[in-house]
């Protein structure tokens, strides 16, 4: 259940407390989570769009003719990584001053194809080999599979795009991922591919110190999915030319969550994890998406979508309650106070009540003899 801690700005709340109603799930549940995974698979669209059309933090430029096109190395091998290699892996560009030209493209076709690879929530394997059958292999360049794998971008030293090596890893016990995070559901396709991007390591270019355990990260894509990062990363802070940062006021179970949301639009935490604090991080670090997910799963986990009345479920209503009061969500916050003011003769007897903050006691109180008086 939740627990105030002596530092943290709000309530420790546990995924792992409160059992989950199954009836109660099975009416609301899963068009609640259709809901926010197109939410969210929306925003990561969108993010990544506008990342392709801001040409912000890029590192590759193709010619068309005399069109030029500014793109990222990161997003381009998570998503068409045999594409990457067939044009600029094999040129050694490891600058972003020289273009890449690619040939049997249309300037307005090669647009609407990066479009494509920066927005698509599918799956674009098939399409990206058809656009190598057609413009690549069809211009006598052989056709070469690419090993998008773990040690390849890692440590091969034959392809442009690793920018250092990353050494090994042997301290099992400083390993940031988790292994249940593994398990967590990426909003799209294109989260999924963006994930894995993150999880293999693949040609970062910022390291992000939290707790003394290394994030390695790509700046374009923080730029594009946080409002925080986008300032920090920017020319403005110092932090902006440096190869790598150090985040406070957040542990890194809290980054772990983070940095998986900004990748691949995770649709849950991990357990254990603290639900308050992460609402407070989404909104320091300019992530709605993120906040969107924490409310969904205080909603589905403490609130059981406001179902009815389950005796074990009334106190983690109250901790939800004081959770959105201390945050600010006002939506869960207002939700939770109809709820509890509906069944009030439940709550007024549970123990739990004696607990909640006075002010929010009051509020109860006052909202009950208003509903009361509108019924008279």
């Amino acid at each position: 259940m939740a627990r105030r801690g002596e530092d943290s700005v709000a309530p420790v709340v546990l995924l792992e407390s409160p059992g989950v109603c199954s009836k109660g799930l099975q009416r609301k549940g899963p068009s609640e989570r259709r809901r926010l995974k197109a939410t969210v698979s929306e925003q990561l669209s969108q993010d990544l769009l506008r990342l392709l059309r801001e040409e912000v933090h890029t590192d590759v430029t193709f010619s068309i003719g005399c069109t030029l096109f500014k793109a990222h190395k990161a997003v381009l091998l998570a998503r068409i990584p045999d594409f990457y290699f067939h044009t600029v892996g094999h040129t050694n560009n490891l600058t972003n001053h020289e273009p890449v030209a690619v040939e049997n493209f249309e300037a307005s076709e090669f647009r609407i194809f990066l479009q494509i690879v920066y927005s698509s929530n599918r799956n674009i394997k098939n399409y990206e080999e058809e656009i190598l059958r057609k413009k690549i292999v069809e211009s006598g360049v052989p056709q070469k599979k690419c090993d998008f794998s773990v040690g390849k971008c890692k440590r091969s030293s034959n392809h442009s795009f690793v920018k250092h090596e990353i050494p090994e890893d042997n301290n099992k016990e400083d390993n940031l991922i988790s292994t249940d995070i593994y398990d967590l559901e990426p909003a799209s396709e294109l989260g999924e591919d963006l994930l894995k991007l993150y999880v293999k390591q693949c040609c970062p270019d910022i390291d992000i110190y939290v707790d003394g355990k290394s994030f390695k990260a790509h700046r374009a894509i923080l730029s594009a999915r946080s409002s925080y990062f986008a300032a920090m990363l920017s020319g403005c802070w110092a932090e902006s030319s440096q190869e790598y940062i150090t985040l406070q006021g957040i542990s890194h179970v809290e980054m772990n969550v983070l940095i998986h949301f900004i990748y691949g639009g995770t649709l849950d935490f991990p357990d254990k994890a603290n639900v308050g604090q992460i609402l407070n991080m989404a909104d320091m670090y300019g992530l709605e998406g993120l906040k969107e997910v924490a409310i969904y799963i205080l909603r589905r986990d403490y609130c059981n979508f406001f179902q009815k009345p389950v005796p074990r479920r009334l106190a983690s209503i109250l901790e939800c309650l004081i959770i959105a009061h201390s945050v600010g969500v006002e939506s869960l916050f207002a939700d939770c106070m109809k709820w509890i003011v509906k069944h009030f003769a439940r709550f007024w007897s549970e123990r739990s009540f004696a607990n909640v903050p006075p002010e929010i006691q009051k509020s109860c109180l006052n909202m009950l003899i208003q509903s009361l008086v509108s019924i008279t």
